[in-house]
């Protein structure tokens, strides 16, 4: 009786022996986690602020776009109506 009773005491002191590292272990990930949210936080303010200050560039690069868009539209006109005058020219000279 008396060695399971020893027995019982190991699986029980191994238990605690557990429990206390398990309960380490969690005030560590909640100390961990913790920082981790703060610095998510301090991303999204600093994203936040980034995002303020880029504003201004991202708008003259639109202005840009659509100018540069503007400009392709234009030069695709002319080519195609040289393209349609080579045409012309080339029904004339073969006539």
């Amino acid at each position: 009786m008396t060695v399971e009773l020893d027995q019982l005491e190991d699986r029980i002191q191994a238990a605690v022996g557990i429990l206390a590292q398990l309960r380490e272990e969690k005030r560590r990930l909640e100390t961990e986690n913790g920082d981790l949210r703060q610095r998510v936080r301090d991303l999204e303010t600093a994203a936040g602020k980034n995002a303020d200050a880029l504003k201004p560039k991202i708008q003259a690069l639109e202005a840009e776009r659509t100018a540069l868009l503007d400009e392709r539209r234009v030069v695709a006109k002319r080519v195609e109506d040289m393209l349609a005058k080579l045409d012309q020219l080339h029904k004339a000279v073969h006539a």
